[in-house]
């Protein structure tokens, strides 16, 4: 695994085993969490010749800024544009994939609504397009009202970590990581929920081929929100794993879980 820092505090990880990968995988982490985590799942994509990029988000990880605040998701999008544009360069002629996890998901579907970038395709597992315990409307509009004056006021996410796994290690380990927070501001949010929306509205523009993934048991964002982009995107192809919970790579169908993403991304180089 290789570390670096961009000028602007983004703390970048390459995960890779071959100096001529296949295919390379840009991956954008959840909610509270950071790159570092997915270390483990990026070997296996590694011994069968795909390398992986990740960043840690503003606010997160080993990323400067508050915990929780992030910038308006145009600024991620530029982000993610920069990121791609250098894996083109170093890697060129290499196909090149996106892949989104939860918060990471909802990010990199509205990019590719609003950006269209010029990738192989998407991967997106367990997007925060609905969350299974919704906030009341009126809790929401007062966020969104609260937003325009207090951006960058955080409160915890309510993030239970015993709904990620049903691995209990994976869950101890998390609750216990120091790059780990629970904190989310209210612009954060509101961007995400607004970005939701959007993509609700417009997954029907997304044309390039399209991997939903997410667990029936998931008990943070709730698969009918994957389910109703799955049907609108023209490309889309929808697994939903049977008692599946938030995080699919650390779940007991992990291997299932990972052949299916290779063995999409084989159809497409």
């Amino acid at each position: 695994m290789k570390e670096n820092n961009k000028s602007d505090g983004i703390k970048q990880y390459t995960f890779t085993a071959s100096s001529t990968p296949e295919s390379v995988i840009l991956l954008v982490h959840g909610l509270g969490e950071h790159a570092g985590r997915y270390a483990d799942w990026a070997t296996l994509f590694n011994e069968s010749g795909v390398e992986i990029r990740s960043f840690d988000l503003p606010g997160h990880g080993l990323s400067g800024g508050r915990r929780g605040v992030m910038p308006p998701f145009d600024c991620i999008y530029d982000l993610i544009d920069e990121f791609l544009s250098v894996i083109n360069v170093e890697r060129p002629g290499t196909p090149v994939f996106i892949y989104g996890h939860s918060l990471g998901g909802c990010i990199v579907l509205d990019y590719l609504i609003k950006r269209k970038p010029s990738v192989r395709g998407a991967i997106v597992t367990s997007p925060w397009i609905r969350l299974t315990a919704a906030p009341s409307k009126i809790k929401v509009a007062s966020v969104k009202l609260l937003r325009h004056i207090l951006p960058d006021l955080t409160s915890s996410s309510g993030l239970n970590s015993g709904h990620l796994s049903h691995n209990e290690a994976v869950c101890k380990e998390y609750a216990n990581d120091p790059l780990v927070h629970d904190r989310i501001s209210l612009r954060l949010f509101t961007e995400a929920e607004n970005a939701a929306a959007d993509i609700i509205k417009n997954a029907h523009t997304i044309e390039l081929p399209l991997l939903i993934i997410h667990g029936r048991g998931d008990l943070i964002t709730s698969p009918a929100g994957s389910v109703e982009v799955a049907s609108s995107a023209p490309s889309a192809l929808l697994k939903l794993w049977d008692d599946g919970y938030h995080e699919l790579h650390n779940e007991p169908i992990r291997e299932d879980h990972f052949s299916l993403i290779r063995e999409w991304i084989e159809t497409l180089i």
